[in-house]
């Protein structure tokens, strides 16, 4: 026969307190800290494209007022939309280059 102590040692209650410590401690190390890290490298990452989003936005409006402004009688009469083409194709070239860079940056992570 077993001792009483370890009659007490194994009995269900302990087994199912134990599991649930050992259950708790691995969500906790496994999911709720890599989703805290993620969280925080999320902020950051939406934080950084909004600036950079209001940063071409002025860099747009800061070129169609140069070449409005500047350019003034190279533009007028039936070219005066040239302006708001030539600053949309500039933003357009901007965004292909931030995507060139993106794709050439994770193809790096990927070897």
């Amino acid at each position: 026969m077993r001792s009483k102590a370890a009659a007490v040692a194994s009995s269900p209650q302990k087994v199912l307190e134990e599991l649930k410590g050992l259950v708790v401690g691995y969500a906790r190390q496994e999911v709720v800290a890599p989703l805290t890290k993620l969280g925080r490298t999320l902020k950051l990452g939406i934080l950084g494209a909004l600036s950079i989003g209001v940063g071409l936005v002025f860099l747009a409006v800061a070129g169609l007022r140069l070449l409005q402004t500047e350019a003034a009688g190279t533009f007028g009469g039936n070219m005066s939309a040239l302006p708001y083409v030539v600053v949309l194709a500039g933003v357009v070239v901007v965004l292909a280059a931030a995507a060139a860079v993106r794709a050439w940056l994770s193809k790096g992570d990927r070897r």
